[in-house]
């Protein structure tokens, strides 16, 4: 197998003040670190651990069409110690989770294209020293997609889904579990977790061009407890569950962001939390957030201090598109947020929070490299006053790594600069879209599957024109798949069209 390869730290940049800004609230509190090279990286999750943190994401390769799994290791003062690729013979491949069940280690959870098992679920596992332990193919999950991983049942469980039915895959025994996937609807999971027994999950349901916002109850043996689809009336157009956490007695929050029509026109791109209590499979209430605006959720989280809530927001009009932290009380009451970014556009994903309280956020910026997209992480030490501690300016780091400079990528085969995907820039309301590439005179060959930016599935279809509905703001991939092999073409959604 194909071992990994790895730059350790020769060469780091410190730019301060002049490429950060911070807007809204001592010292060193906050510490804000990119990371990235000549091609495309975004960032997902964090997996911190006892002599610092793995940061785990995607790379779309310089001069290329490939993405590949992109590993970062951090020491405790936010050094960069080594990056690796994820290895093997793959076509595409992008980090959709990761944990450490081990001191130490990390496992990351992998979305994949290869030509002998076609899309698939893999596991990579590196140590903290950049030693690539091997990677573990789950059984039974051709044409599985990845979302997350929970502990269930004594094991560990990945959560994703195959065709339109979600599903769970036992990593120890392959035992599957599937729920929803009615006919005539298509059924995604976007986050999952276990609340005393119940394999509780969120996402979306499509049914008849419409995608709202589903929840799922599941007991171990297979029978649902609950099921909840589009359970307010507030969204009108579009919606779906981003995350969701449990609090206390059962109540769990799912985060989810929709869209809603404007009275003075255009839409906005909003958020709102739902709370359920899992124990008795009861809807609780709602609470509502911004009424304009793009600012769309991203992750929630429950703390011995209360709930915190990622979202990406355009609030700052100084920041553009930033991260958004926001503080409520163990009871729901609004405590504080603060927002952080630079001059240009970030878009957090994952929060994690470890063993001594320190919140770390996962995300990428446009914000510190050449332009391109890099992968980013942001460290609070404790959930203390967001509003406060936002004032002031964060510690910040870019990394230039090297890797990229190593890597033969330079040649790039004819017939792979001619795909094209046009146009690969539009509003969040696009309709229809054009492959162009060599050789298409019949485009029945053609297959095509369009991803978001966390790499999970909007729609998929054949042939050279794309038809889409409603897009969440911000990078997409398309995988097109000739017949012999596969290509990744970028897609840029902007913010709501006017």
């Amino acid at each position: 197998m194909t071992q990994p390869q790895l730059t350790t730290n020769v060469s780091r940049a410190l730019w301060m003040c002049s490429m950060w800004t911070c807007l809204w609230g001592a010292q060193g509190q906050v510490e804000f670190r990119a990371v990235g090279g000549q091609g495309e990286e975004f960032g997902e999750v964090v997996v911190p651990h006892g002599t610092g943190a793995f940061l785990l994401g995607s790379t779309q390769l310089p001069n290329t069409q490939d993405v590949r799994g992109y590993v970062v290791h951090y020491d405790q003062s936010l050094n960069v110690d080594w990056t690796a690729l994820t290895p093997g013979d793959v076509m595409f491949e992008m980090a959709m989770d990761g944990w450490s069940d081990e001191a130490g280690m990390v496992d990351i959870l992998t979305w994949r294209l290869t030509t002998e098992d076609g899309y698939h679920a893999a596991i990579h596992t590196f140590d903290s020293t950049g030693v690539w332990h091997g990677t573990m193919v789950p059984p039974l999950t051709q044409g599985f997609r990845p979302t997350c991983s929970v502990k269930w049942l004594g094991a560990r469980w990945v959560v994703g889904a195959i065709g339109n039915r979600p599903t769970a895959i036992s990593l120890e025994t392959g035992e599957l579990k599937h729920w929803g996937g009615e006919n005539g609807v298509n059924d995604e999971v976007r986050d999952a977790m276990v609340v005393n027994g119940l394999l509780v999950s969120v996402g979306a349901r499509t049914e008849a061009g419409q995608t709202r916002t589903a929840i799922w109850g599941m007991y171990p043996l297979g029978q649902m407890a609950f099921e909840f689809h589009q359970p307010d009336t507030v969204p009108q157009t579009w919606s779906q569950a981003e995350a969701l956490a449990l609090g206390l007695n059962g109540n769990v929050r799912v985060l989810q962001s929709y869209e809603r029509n404007l009275p003075s026109g255009g839409g906005a791109l909003l958020h709102s939390l739902i709370s359920l209590n899992a124990l008795t499979g009861n809807l609780n209430g709602f609470l509502y957030g911004p009424t304009t605006g793009e600012r769309p959720g991203r992750d929630l989280a429950f703390t011995e201090d209360g709930w915190l809530k990622l979202t990406q927001t355009d609030v700052v009009t100084a920041l553009d598109q930033s991260m958004l932290l926001t503080h409520y009380t163990p009871g729901g009451g609004y405590v504080g947020q603060g927002a952080w970014g630079t001059l240009f556009e970030d878009d957090p994903s994952r929060l994690t929070i470890d063993s001594l309280g320190q919140i770390w956020v996962a995300g990428s910026t446009r914000g510190a490299l050449n332009d391109t997209w890099n992968a980013c992480l942001l460290r609070i030490d404790s959930l203390g006053p967001l509003d406060s501690w936002s004032l002031e300016t964060p510690g910040f780091g870019v990394h230039n790594d090297l890797l990229f400079t190593t890597l033969d990528v330079d040649q790039v085969p004819e017939d792979e600069e001619a795909w094209r995907l046009l146009p690969n820039l539009v509003g969040p309301r696009a309709e229809r879209l054009r492959i162009d590439g060599p050789f298409l005179s019949q485009d029945h060959r053609v297959t095509w599957t369009l991803m978001d930016s966390r790499g999970r599935e909007v729609v998929q279809g054949q042939g050279l024109d794309v038809r889409v509905g409603r897009l969440t703001p911000g990078r997409h991939v398309l995988m097109v798949h000739d017949g012999l092999r596969a290509h990744a073409l970028d897609l840029v959604v902007t913010g709501p069209q006017p």
